[in-house]
């Protein structure tokens, strides 16, 4: 019996070692579960806000080439207007320079002076200034152009890498899940045995006081008996003699 009762402190010993080891388990389980579903939240919350940046981006391009184009279509019909003003005027002049005053050929006009002059000589300069602003707006236009392809390929990269690390979080939560209720299994069948085991021991340990009472008894009345016993040899001897003497 004593035996039995050591094989099962060892059990009971055994059994509550692996049943803290369970609800450590358990534990950690759940709170790499919440974790993992707190950064899936935060990774849904990232690709709403980035949506909406990408958006809100892709509006401005849309009115900036707008307004770019806008700007280089008033500018090209300035620069007409202004070539359409200034170039009949200089053919002229060169005409006049290399034609005779014959019956069917066009005649010179007669030399122009002072402000005429000067706004023929500076047409030069503001058609020239006119075309490099358009030309820069162009340029404007193809890095706004650029700018947004980037944006657009950057905003894909983030969504694609996201939404990888949104699906793999899923997965451990279900891995993790799954794990976690067959640990709460083995942790109800480790209770159920340390409980099996408990009322086990209780029972040997009873059956072990009894038997210690038992032999706590005999021991406490062993004495008494054996010298009622020997009295009673002792009056069998004396009786014998009586008799015989008689």
């Amino acid at each position: 019996t004593e035996d039995d009762i050591k094989v099962g402190e060892n059990t009971k010993e055994d059994l509550d070692e692996k049943h803290l080891q369970l609800v450590n388990t358990i534990d950690q389980l759940k709170n790499e579960i919440e974790e993992l579903k707190k950064e899936e939240q935060e990774m849904m919350v990232s690709l709403k806000q980035a949506g909406e940046q990408r958006k809100e981006q892709n509006q401005l391009y849309q009115t900036s080439v707008m307004d770019q184009r806008a700007t280089i279509n008033i500018l090209n019909k300035a620069l007409k207007r202004l070539k359409m003003f200034y170039t009949p005027q200089a053919e002229l002049v060169e005409v006049s320079a290399h034609e005779p005053n014959q019956p069917g050929f066009a005649v010179a006009p007669k030399p122009k002076t002072g402000k005429a002059y000067a706004k023929s000589a500076g047409s030069g300069g503001v058609m020239q200034l006119l075309m490099k602003v358009i030309e820069e707006a162009e340029i404007e236009e193809q890095q706004l152009a650029m700018d947004e392809q980037k944006a657009q390929e950057d905003y894909g990269e983030f969504v694609s890498a996201t939404t990888a690390s949104i699906e793999k979080n899923r997965a451990l939560v279900a891995e993790k899940t799954e794990l976690l209720a067959t640990t709460k299994s083995e942790k109800s069948e480790t209770e159920e045995a340390q409980l099996a085991n408990d009322e086990q021991l209780a029972k040997l340990r009873d059956l072990l006081k009894a038997h210690h009472v038992e032999c706590d008894y005999v021991l406490k009345y062993f004495d008494i008996r054996q010298k009622a016993r020997q009295e009673e040899m002792d009056a069998i001897t004396d009786a014998k003699a009586v008799l015989s003497g008689a």
